[in-house]
């Protein structure tokens, strides 16, 4: 059987895209099923890494989420700020507060319509539903949604 040796992919936004376009971001800690981010002392500091990040002038948060073992987020990342280095510097923010064996890298994918963007959404406010963990997505209380003005 041929195994091939996984090749790392770029984090970065080609030059041509919209800085607009929003970023689907997953995040996992490096255990899998571990619960981890699902509980309030972590999900604060999820949050507040997220809005230093924010008044630092390097995202604007539309949607974060987290799950026992992940984060998920969308986000609109300022134009010139690396992917990779942004992910990381928000994985060691955490860190600082709250020891955590991150899963290497992290998966982040450009929204190019508001369609996508609306299916992520729905798809990472779903999340727990799909878990088990709610009935509802407003019952979960690891989530927040800056983008008010849709709901749902």
């Amino acid at each position: 059987m041929d195994y091939r040796i996984r090749q790392a992919l770029p984090h970065h936004r080609p030059s041509w895209a919209s800085v607009a376009d929003p970023i689907f971001i997953t995040l996992c800690h490096k255990f899998r099923g571990t619960h981890h981010f699902d509980n309030p002392r972590c999900w604060s500091i999820v949050l507040e890494a997220t809005t230093r990040l924010e008044k630092q002038g390097c995202w604007t948060p539309l949607v974060a989420l987290a799950m026992p073992d992940h984060l998920h987020a969308i986000m609109r990342v300022r134009q010139g700020m690396e992917i990779g280095h942004l992910l990381w510097r928000f994985k060691r923010d955490i860190s600082f507060s709250v020891a955590t064996e991150w899963q290497k890298d992290g998966f982040d994918h450009r929204l190019r319509r508001y369609s996508e963007y609306l299916e992520k959404r729905r798809y990472v406010l779903m999340n727990p539903v799909r878990g088990g963990l709610c009935k509802s997505p407003t019952d979960w209380p690891f989530h927040k949604v800056w983008d008010d003005k849709l709901s749902g």
